[in-house]
């Protein structure tokens, strides 16, 4: 999981420098001025530096994140690290650095601080160490970068959608199968397939597909939770297709879990706990 999270990160910075490379200007031939004026009139502008330093920092962050911080706060910054548990049994509640709630309150300096003087120095738990002195200011900084591109990159499920979810009751396959059958068949097809009414329409209008319900390789890798988040929230709010709508004012959560409920039936997956 680690090494795909980095994997996209540098393939990205990859991607920008191949970018300003081919934004470079090249002297045309004879033949070519013609063509050439053209392509310049609609050829994209090179990324300004000040964007290139700060991809380059994410780079940087993100590498160091992993290293140093993922263990506590998971790879994607949901507070689902590995030591995480052990701290739960104790009392203490690791932040989610993916959390808008949380996070759109603190200035960049704020996050900055938390990191280099540590949770003790800042009001905050003292099992958050003070990282400046090991890593220095300047690695500091890069992982400040990083840790704010993680409630857009991975955006958090809201606590009240997780209490929603822990008060509702267990789903029952086939009142899941009434309901999906009246609210998702048009666009996930009879059999969830991804091949309803709309699905057609969706891809050659608006190059979307609905998601194939039936594949056990994708939802395997769910948790209930997440999928009733995406259910509840739409997909939009998880940086998906905006073309999944959120659910939860036309379904109860005991509504939304039965759906789920079916859904791991006709993907042949099992119930799974975030």
């Amino acid at each position: 999981m680690r090494i795909a999270r980095w994997s996209s990160i540098s393939l990205l910075l990859v991607a920008v420098v191949s970018l300003v490379a081919s934004c470079q200007p090249r002297t045309p031939d004879a033949g070519s001025a013609g063509t050439a004026a053209v392509a310049d009139s609609v050829r994209p502008a090179p990324p300004s530096p000040d964007s290139l330093r700060k991809l380059a920092a994410i780079v940087r962050g993100s590498k160091a994140f992993l290293a140093y911080c993922a263990m506590c706060h998971g790879d994607g910054g949901n507070g689902d690290g590995e030591t995480a548990v052990a701290f739960h049994r104790k009392g203490a509640n690791i932040a989610r650095l993916n959390d808008p709630d949380r996070m759109e309150k603190l200035t960049r300096d704020q996050v900055r601080k938390v990191i280099m003087d540590g949770g003790a120095h800042t009001g905050r738990s003292n099992l958050m160490p003070a990282w400046g002195e090991k890593l220095g200011p300047g690695i500091v900084s890069d992982i400040t970068e990083y840790v704010l591109t993680l409630q857009n990159d991975n955006p958090a499920i809201p606590k009240s959608t997780i209490g929603h979810y822990l008060e509702a009751p267990p789903g029952v396959p086939a009142d899941g199968r009434r309901i999906f059958v009246h609210y998702c068949v048009v666009c996930h097809g009879e059999q969830g397939k991804g091949d309803g009414t709309f699905a057609e329409r969706l891809f050659t209008e608006r190059k979307v597909r609905p998601r194939n319900l039936t594949d056990s390789t994708y939802l395997g890798k769910l948790s209930d939770e997440r999928i009733f988040a995406v259910v509840s929230l739409g997909g939009g709010h998880f940086k998906k297709s905006n073309y999944m709508p959120e659910w939860n004012g036309q379904l109860s959560p005991a509504q939304i879990k039965s759906v789920i409920a079916y859904v791991r039936e006709i993907s042949g997956t099992r119930h799974q706990e975030p």
